[in-house]
């Protein structure tokens, strides 16, 4: 049986992903590609402000840790860090879901959005192999020839966040209650029934010795390596600018000024370094995998204590009987209120505010110490 607290990983015929995936609390690199590759995603400021709404109230409902992503005109990235394969996949379920449907009332697109399920690999806790995953995802919009920075792309990116040390803003439109006024017949203003959210990004685990200050320098200065390269690797040829970015059909595929053959590799089932770090999450894949299959053929055969031989953290096969129940979702945010006075005069309160902190892990400095006999201030522990 797999011991507790080893990575957990999925299988690919009974889970929503046939990705790996963890039990503790490890960073994972997450994407996904809209249908033909359309342009369905093209910046505007109505779909950044859904889409970090969006992304906002997802991590409410299913908490993980958010590095970095960037939104590009037909794809995304994002640096998460979870805790167990349940728990990110109804963050992404309930993401790419309403995205979907706030992108297709923005658009005027009733098909499908995404092209299939999203792609997630585990990243290795090396902290060179961490680095080289946020660049990959700060650098998009630069290495296509989009932008000079980063900081330019006009869509949701990570970096203007990072560098400003600032979240991104944006609301969450409570589009059930809508539904209800409308069916009352009630008229509302747009931001009645939404709710501001502030999504912070957490560092990356191998750094959370930083200060927020000192990482943030180190991102900084990542950024204008990013401006360097593409400065060079671009030459005398112009970028294709935000202009021509805003202006391109959502219906087709993006423009790149700088096009180059697609990757044929396959993509790698885990970001890895060293072989001994690679060697050491294979062991940990093949070990998930001998053990989900003894449990799952044991089940199979009508032994049905075999349910409590599965990896913590797994699926099991689809039966009559599921495992844990999901955590309760909680409670619609907080919309504004609105009153209506005797003599028809309507008031409208503050759009109400919610934050999602990143989260830090500084090493402090050792308390000095206390005689005894002094007393002790109110909050500070024995």
């Amino acid at each position: 049986m797999a011991r507790p607290g080893t990575l957990i990983f999925s299988t690919k015929a009974r889970c929503t992903s046939r990705w790996s995936y963890p039990q503790t609390s490890v960073l994972v690199e997450v994407s996904s590609r809209t249908v033909n590759a359309w342009a369905l995603l093209r910046p505007s400021a109505e779909l950044s402000d859904v889409t970090v709404g969006v992304l906002g109230r997802s991590l409410e409902i299913s908490p993980v840790e958010v590095v970095a992503v960037s939104f590009m005109s037909n794809h995304w990235h994002g640096l998460l860090v979870v805790e167990d394969q349940q728990r990110l996949s109804r963050f992404m379920q309930h993401f790419q879901g309403n995205l979907a449907r706030e992108v297709g009332r923005i658009v005027g697109w009733k098909g499908p959005l995404w092209s299939r399920r999203y792609d997630g690999i585990v990243v290795s806790d090396e902290p060179k192999v961490q680095w080289k995953r946020l660049r990959y995802v700060l650098e998009n919009s630069v290495k296509e020839g989009l932008c000079e920075s980063p900081l330019e792309w006009p869509g949701v990116h990570a970096a203007r966040a990072l560098v400003d040390g600032v979240p991104l803003e944006g609301h969450w439109f409570d589009r059930t209650r809508e539904w209800m006024a409308d069916r009352r017949h009630e008229k509302f203003e747009p931001h009645d029934f939404a709710t501001k959210y502030l999504v912070g990004f957490s560092p990356l685990p191998a750094f959370r010795d930083l200060t927020p200050e000192a990482y943030r320098e180190k991102v900084t200065a990542l950024v204008r390596e990013i401006e360097d390269k593409g400065a060079q690797n671009h030459g005398d040829r112009p970028v294709l600018g935000v202009e021509k970015i805003l202006s391109q059909d959502r219906f087709k595929a993006p423009s790149k000024a700088f096009s180059k053959a697609p990757k044929k590799s396959p993509r790698p089932r885990f970001h890895a370094k060293s072989p001994e770090a690679r060697a050491a999450l294979w062991s940990e894949f093949n070990e998930f995998m001998a053990d989900y299959g003894v449990a799952a053929k044991a089940l199979l055969s009508g032994q049905l204590d075999a349910v409590s031989w599965f990896p913590e953290g797994s699926y099991l096969p689809a039966m009559i009987f599921a495992g844990d129940p999901a955590p309760p979702t909680p409670p619609p945010p907080p919309t504004r209120e609105v009153t209506k006075s005797e003599t028809g005069i309507v008031e409208r309160g503050e759009i109400p505010v919610v934050e999602i902190a990143g989260r830090w892990q500084v090493a402090a400095s050792p308390p000095k110490p206390q005689a005894q006999d002094e007393p002790r201030a109110r909050g500070q522990p024995p």
